[in-house]
């Protein structure tokens, strides 16, 4: 039996609950068990294709391919129904049961589980594998009044009733015991998971790092309406030449960091900086019908910003002259990178905005024409014309100069007044009600 044991075994565990996967995957590691994961049945066949796992442990609801559907394409591949498969559910009922066996299932077991039920049924399947079925032959059976199709291979049959009835009487005898135990294991996971989550936040949207922390991965999505900024400082080439490594560091902290306040508050999210460049975006990822006025709020508070430190006596931090151009467009967002993961974006229509930052005057800021039939009932917006951009040809610009009077609460035009949060609140209800 231990020299069985010697070779690492790899486990597969696929289920749509982060939480529960990253949970389940601490366990086996701890047991010395190579650990697989994936988050729906359709990604786990392909895992299970590409690295023959030792063993599969599957939730049955999942989204895109439940584990039923797994469980059977697994069983009908000749090269794949060797490998020893356990159904997980919440539900430990007749029905279930009678499912798993027409899917072809080896094992089960029912949620929440302790640690001595998942080691004994994970020890019982790597050391003593069912033997693959050899029958084609196939019966209906009526229970409860509903018809199952079950293959006629009665042993088993009864190893998988055996074993779903041993789960069920484990469960009951031991259910106070693994409370207990399990409450202890969680409150030691969600301080790690604290840790971990905290961490990954302050990087990436939450259900971005939620994925991560499970998962290892993300799947990309395309937006087909997202708002994109970027920022640049004018100068800054000549400008970091007569500072000294800590004041360059420190003066665009002082700036970036301020810069991140103001896309927080309105709903942007930072995607990354570039130097002296600062790129964020609107309507990512949660995606909401305001972000271009959003993201010209943004923008004007950076605006003003950075005048300020224009006036300013103190000469701890240089004033540094801003460009800012804002596109709206169609992008695709997603996590590059194995060792360092980078929350990116793609498309024409970051392009395009960094060509409107691009051909912004210093202290301006420089609208597309998608943007501006956005905001202009907002804000005051001075036309441009069509300008020659490299590659795209001519684009119509605009810059926008402030909050137009009748919504702003100040003179210069940087704050919003009451109208101005109704009209905002009227667009957020009526994309609510669609």
């Amino acid at each position: 039996m231990v020299s069985m044991l010697k070779v690492k075994a790899s486990v597969l565990v696929v289920d749509d609950d982060p939480v529960l996967v990253t949970l389940t995957r601490h366990k086996l590691l701890q047991k010395g068990y190579e650990v697989l994961t994936a988050q729906n049945g359709s990604d786990a066949l392909s895992i299970a294709k590409n690295e023959y796992p030792d063993l599969i442990i599957s939730d049955v609801d999942m989204p895109e391919m439940n584990g039923l559907e797994l469980c059977k394409q697994i069983k009908a591949d000749p090269k794949l129904s060797s490998i020893p498969f356990m159904l997980v559910t919440s539900y430990a009922n007749t029905e279930n049961i009678l499912h798993g066996i027409e899917a072809g299932a080896d094992n089960y077991m029912t949620k929440p589980y302790d640690d001595l039920t998942l080691f004994s049924k994970v020890d019982e399947l790597l050391l003593n594998p069912p033997l693959p079925l050899t029958s084609s032959d196939s019966r209906e059976i009526d229970v409860d009044g509903k018809i199952y199709t079950i293959r006629n291979e009665p042993t088993h049959l009864i190893n998988l009733l055996l074993s779903a009835y041993k789960n069920a009487l484990a469960q009951n005898m031991r259910m106070e015991r693994a409370q207990a135990e399990m409450n202890a294991v969680n409150l030691e996971l969600e301080l790690t998971k604290k840790e971990h989550e905290e961490l990954l936040r302050n990087i990436f949207p939450d259900k971005v790092a939620k994925s991560l922390l499970a998962y290892g991965t993300v799947q990309p999505e395309r937006y087909d309406d997202v708002t994109i900024l970027f920022t640049d400082f004018d100068g800054f080439t000549s400008i970091v030449k007569e500072l000294t490594p800590e004041k360059l560091i420190d003066s665009l902290s002082h700036y970036f960091d301020n810069f991140d306040i103001f896309s927080s508050d309105n709903k942007l999210l930072k995607i990354k900086t570039i130097g002296d460049s600062y790129m964020a975006a609107g309507g990512i990822p949660e995606k909401n019908a305001t972000h271009p006025i959003d993201t010209v709020l943004t923008a004007l508070q950076m605006q003003r910003f950075v005048s300020y430190q224009k006036d300013r006596t103190s000469t701890k931090h240089p004033f540094l002259p801003l460009r800012i151009g804002i596109h709206t467009g169609e992008t695709v967002v997603g996590v590059i990178g194995k060792q360092r993961f980078a929350y990116d974006m793609w498309g024409n229509a970051v392009n395009i905005a960094s060509r409107m930052e691009g051909h912004a005057e210093t202290g301006s800021i420089n609208i597309s024409q998608s943007t501006y039939e956005r905001v202009k009932d907002f804000f005051v917006c001075e036309p441009r014309g069509d300008i020659q951009v490299k590659n795209m040809g001519k684009l119509p610009m605009y810059y926008v100069n402030r909050i137009k009077e009748e919504f702003s609460d100040d003179e210069e035009g940087f704050n919003p007044n009451k109208f101005f949060v109704r009209e905002y609140n009227l667009i957020n209800r009526a994309s609510t009600a669609d």
